[in-house]
Formats: structure tokens, sequence, C-alpha cells
């Protein structure tokens, strides 16, 4: 299976297309909502409110410690300071139904004791062995309160506190959810692993994912040796090295077999055969060359995949759930982007994303304007810290003018020859360098207006062979788009104007400079970075991490182990 269709299988996963039959997971929270408080004469009454009992709490997460305490002391205000787990003389089914849901939450990356799953059964089993005491009861009840909270916590906001690392940015999706209210209007009998598995992600790739992850614990690390290429270049037939047989030996580990012909050290055509057999599985071009992204996917063992995996699971439950009739999806790593209608995909292209130091933000913004034969303002950091250096090292002041850009100062046309441009102090000075409509404009002839204050969008570009690369982490932060006629069709065409692909193309060619038309169905753009997944055949998915981002989450996570 190709890449193109790997990452078709990836998109439609976060189609979000597994409610439950009791209706949409949003219906069931808002059911559950709806309810008057729940009561329960059987529950006991709370002595100690103060918040020297609540500031006792055991609480695991100490990002979260405060935020969890907090929520703690208002459920049991709002719930008349009565207990929700315990009874006097036996705890509820609800508390017996969250110890399964806390015994099974490892299968989607998580970390029960993370919750105090075996401290809290331990104790509710030994308070109820003998005559248990009310402050005992209060007690242990607010310490399954406040875990139930954390967890809730977790699912919505993620454990990862800090998920960008450097100038990179990744921004949460805003989320309102009431984890406090469902709580108190949860009934005693409720079917808690029901409404549990609504709060987690209710798209069919997360539940693959898990699967996948639940069978890869039980799975034994292999035994892969690490495989150094020092000159991938060298790596042609007759060439000797123990690395060539580290190669075979890792390429046979994957199903992919490779008889030596002469030696197990030498490249020969059996090998490279192999490789290239390999590299196309993986979606990689398939020249035989083991480089960098080779290696990866050859030195990837049964550990690194599980925690891809988690880490993955847990970038997901970031998302926001709620993405309406029509969004995109643009997943980074995997340089494509999708557009939706009704969880269905009506289309799909590559796509050019940023280089590592100019890396696109991960991000959920709404798309709101196209916009026609645009004007591109070039931004601050790349007038002062590539174009006026260009100027400069080329003597050529007038080198941005002579390419259609009209140079200001403090709102003022100015003159590019009348400015010393080798002067310490020009990076003090504020010029705005304005590129003119054409199909040399370095947006194309159409770009995609989404509502940030970062200046990201999605645009045309005047270099469309770019598109033939493996590696598209090429542009500026902005995600440069393959297909912008058909985009902007598919965005158009319900407008009034009776748009066609070929009204859009005589706008983009001879139409209006800068003509923006306002968006009647506003698009929700999801920015992603998912670089872990598992197809519909049950095939893990890995791609390479271009901004580095999954050791550093990683390493986040190895708190909750």
């Amino acid at each position: 299976m190709n890449s193109k269709k790997y990452f078709f299988v990836l998109l439609v996963g976060i189609a979000f297309q597994s409610c439950k039959n009791t209706g949409s997971p949003e219906q069931l929270v808002e059911e559950i909502k709806s309810r008057e408080t729940y009561e329960n004469f059987r529950t006991i009454s709370i002595s100690d409110t103060t918040q020297k009992s609540f500031n006792q709490i055991i609480i695991v997460d100490s990002v979260f410690r405060k935020t969890i305490i907090s929520e703690t002391k208002s459920f049991y205000k709002q719930n008349n300071f009565q207990t929700r787990w315990l009874y006097e003389r036996k705890a509820t089914k609800l508390f017996y139904d969250y110890m399964n849901v806390l015994e099974n939450s490892e299968n989607y990356g998580l970390n029960p004791q993370t919750y105090r799953y075996q401290s809290l059964k331990n104790q509710v089993d030994s308070l109820y062995a003998s005559s248990p005491t009310l402050p005992a009861i209060e007690k242990l009840d607010k310490e399954i309160t406040a875990s139930f909270l954390l967890l809730t916590r977790h699912l919505e906001s993620g454990r990862i506190k800090k998920l960008a690392h450097g100038k990179h940015i990744w921004r949460r999706s805003k989320k309102n959810r009431d984890d406090v209210e469902i709580l108190l209007k949860m009934k005693d009998d409720e079917n808690l692993s029901e409404i549990m598995d609504v709060l987690h992600p209710q798209h069919t790739l997360y539940q693959r994912m898990s699967e996948k992850y639940k069978s890869l614990k039980n799975k034994p690390d292999d035994t892969l040796r690490n495989v150094v290429i020092e000159n991938a270049k060298e790596f042609l037939m007759g060439y000797k090295d123990k690395s060539v047989g580290d190669l075979r030996y890792n390429l046979l580990k994957k199903g992919y077999e490779a008889i030596a012909e002469k030696s197990e050290n030498q490249v020969d055509n059996s090998l490279l055969k192999a490789l290239m057999h390999f590299q196309k599985d993986n979606g990689l071009y398939p020249d035989g060359i083991p480089g960098k992204s080779t290696l990866y996917y050859v030195n990837m063992n049964v550990s690194q995949q599980r925690e891809l995996l988690r880490l993955n699971m847990e970038r997901i439950r970031l998302l926001n759930n709620n993405l309406g009739d029509d969004y995109i999806i643009v997943n980074i790593p995997d340089f494509k982007l999708f557009v939706y209608h009704k969880d269905s995909v009506i289309h799909q292209m590559n796509v050019i994303v940023g280089r590592e130091y100019t890396a696109t933000p991960v991000f959920v913004d709404t798309l709101k304007y196209v916009e026609f034969r645009p004007t591109w303002t070039v931004p601050q950091s790349i007038i002062k810290n590539e174009m006026i250096p260009q100027m400069v090292a080329q003597s050529d002041p007038e080198k941005y003018q002579k390419r259609g850009y009209t140079l200001y100062e403090n709102g003022k046309k100015i003159d590019p020859k009348t400015v010393d441009w080798s002067s310490p102090d020009i990076k003090k000075r504020t010029f705005r360098f304005v590129e003119a409509p054409s199909a040399r404009n370095s947006l194309g002839l159409v770009k995609f207006i989404l509502t940030n204050d970062m200046s990201i969008y999605l645009h045309d570009t005047p270099s469309p062979r770019l598109f033939a690369r493996e590696n598209r982490a090429l542009s500026h932060g902005c995600v440069r788009v393959e297909q912008p006629v058909e985009l902007a069709y598919l965005l158009l065409k319900n407008q009034e104007g009776d748009w066609t692909r070929e009204k859009v193309e005589e706008a983009m060619q001879s139409g209006r400079n800068q003509r923006r038309i306002a968006l009647k169905t506003k698009y929700l753009v999801n920015i992603l970075y998912i670089t872990a997944w598992v197809d519909e055949n049950d095939k893990l998915i890995i791609k390479n991490d271009i901004y580095g981002f999954d050791q550093e989450q990683l390493k986040e996570l190895k708190r909750y182990e």
C-alpha cells in the first residue's frame, strides 16, 4: 500500500464515524447534563468541608494538582457535601465500574496508577473489611473523586504540559466540557464504562490504535541491530561493510528476506530488491538507498512502535471533537491535505509545509476567505533575516524591486537605491516589502485566508515542481497546496456566482487583483502532527518526525510511568 492510500486511511479514521448506538457523544453528554443533580438517600454527609481537608488529597499529577483540588471541592459543594462513591456499609456500583475503567485505561496508553487505581481499590476493600468510620469514608470518597476528575482532565487536555519546544508552536484546541457537572448528574447504577468511552475520542482511528497498542504490549521486544550507513551514496552493487550485514538482518526480521548472493556484508541485487520493497511498503521513494528516512524505519523496534502509538493517541485526545459538517485536515509529517464533507473525504492533495526552523504551527483555525491574485506582504523576520542580507551580499538594492516588490518605510513608498542597506542600524528601521500579484508571486494566484494571529494560511505556489519531492518541508511556515484550482472550486461551488473550475482559473489568471470572497460555509482547518497510526488492514504506519516533537513529548509522558 502506498503512502497516498495510507493517509487516506488515516483521515478516514479521524472522521469520527464510530459513535455509540445511543446517539452521538455530544448527545449522550448533553443528556446527562440536562438532568437534575442525582440524589441518593444512602450517601453520607461530609462533615469536614475545610480547605485543608481538600489540600490533603493525594494527586499524582503536580501539573494539574491545584485545578483538581479546586474542581473536587466545587463538586462536593454542588453536591451538598454528600459522598459520591461510597455508602456507609459498602461501595457503590459506580465505584467498581470506575475501577474497571482505570484497569482498561492502559489500553489507551494511560497508566492506571496515575489515578491511584491499586491504592484506591485496596483502601476501599480494607475499609469495608471492618467497621468503617465516617471520617475515613469521607476522606476516601474525596480521593476517588479527585482521581476521576484527573482522568477526565487528561482525556480532555492531555498530559503533555509543553507540546512544543524552541520556536515551534503547538496550540491546544479550546474545550469547555464540564466534567464536574457530568459527575454530579450520573446515577449510581449508570453504565460508567459507556460514559467514559464517550469522553475518549470517537475516531475509528483511535480505536484501531488502541487495539494495536494492546497487541504490541504483549509482544516481546525484537533483537534488531543498529544499522549505521556513514555514506549512503557508496551503497552500490559490490559495496562491502559490516553495516550491510546489519541491514540485511533487520530487513529479515521485518519480513523482507534478502538471501546473500556472495557475502552477507556485500550489497547485491537481492538486498537492493528487498530494500526497495521495504521502502515502497513504508511510503518511501524506492531508490534502494539507505538514507536517513529509510534507516529510521529499518531501526524501529517493537518498543519504539509502542511508544509512538502511545504518543499519537495522546495527540488525538487533544483534537477538537466537534469538527462540523465541512472541514480540512492537514497532517504535517505526511505532507497531505484532505477536504471533508459530513465525515467523507471529497478530495485529497499533497502539500508543502514549513522547514524545521520555520515550522508550520500545529493548531485549529477557521477558513473564512478565498482571495484571488493576492499581494504578499513579507513578514518582518524574512525581510530582516533573508532579504536585506541578500541585497547586501549581492550589492543589489533593487533586487526585489526588479522582481515586482514595492518597498515602504513609515507608510511611504521608497526608492531602495536611497537606503544604505549595509548600515549597522538597518535592523532598527521597519520596512514593508509588498509583492505585486502575478504568476511569480510567492503566494501564487490564490490564497485561502485563516483567522489566526500568526500569518499562517494556505496558498498556491509558483514552484509546483517541489511537490514531486519526498520531503516537502520547504516553506516559511504556511501550507502550499498542490491543487489550488480544485481547492478553490470545492470551497466556492455552493456559493452565489455559479463557480466552476473554469471560472476559478479565470479569476486566477486574469481576474481583478486581490479579489476576496467570504465563504458562506466556514471550514474548520485542523493542522495536525500525527507520526503513527494504524490503517484499516491493521498495518502500523509510521512517518518521520520532521520537527523533532516525538522525543521531546515522550520525555513528558515519562512522568506518568
